[in-house]
């Protein structure tokens, strides 16, 4: 109990599941567009598949209004989360993206340090 080495060591995976990790991590918005169109016939039939696209285009029109509309209202209670939310919705529905931001920051660094690139 006390002693210095274990002498047994427990395995703490579970030889019985399986390896959960995902193999590709470089899935694109457009692969798995793609890769959605693979679904088997006896799986869904085409009035599933039309909903579940409709119900999809719905939710990308809509999220980004929804994250307004909750950073307005938090930004009563906390002026910083509120504000941080608002801008995120904005540049949703405005489709900026990351690497937009990424690349205007970086332009604006380099005009601010002189440089043209």
């Amino acid at each position: 109990m006390f002693s210095k080495g274990n002498k047994e060591k427990k395995s703490e995976i579970n030889p019985n599941m399986e390896n959960l990790t995902p193999t590709n991590y470089g899935n694109t918005d457009v692969e798995i567009e793609e890769s959605s169109a693979l679904i088997p016939d006896d799986v869904m039939d085409k009035e599933q598949i039309q909903t579940v696209k409709l119900v999809e285009k719905i939710s990308a029109i809509l999220s980004p209004y929804f994250i307004v509309i909750v950073g307005l209202y938090l930004s009563d209670a906390s002026f910083l989360i509120g504000f941080v939310l608002v801008v995120i919705g904005i540049l949703s529905l405005l489709k900026i993206s990351l690497q937009d931001v990424m690349g205007l920051v970086s332009k604006a660094k380099g005009v601010i340090a002189g440089k043209d690139d």
